[in-house]
């Protein structure tokens, strides 16, 4: 019979390498749905503002277009991230 751990002893920390960020933030959803909420805010912005509108009229638009493409895409970047991760877990 083996002797039982104390669970009040303090645990080792396990040092996390660039590796772990790495796969942590390309298995993430909410990287991918961040990019793509920005890539098409980049895209969009320019087309829908008037040319007269400066400052903060570009602003609070390149926002909102951000914050729609996050929210558009949440089932696609679910999709994506299970697709890496099963890719990744295979090799």
């Amino acid at each position: 019979m083996q002797p039982q751990k104390d669970s009040s002893a303090p645990r080792k920390r396990e040092r996390r390498g660039p590796k772990y960020y790495i796969a942590y933030f390309v298995l993430s959803p909410d990287t991918w749905r961040i990019l793509v909420g920005t890539i098409c805010a980049v895209i969009l912005t320019p087309l829908l503002l008037p040319v007269d509108r400066t400052g903060m009229g570009r602003y609070v638009l390149f926002i909102m277009i951000v914050v729609v493409g996050w929210a558009v895409t949440a089932a696609p970047a679910r999709w994506l991230t299970g697709r890496l991760q099963s890719f990744f877990k295979s090799s």
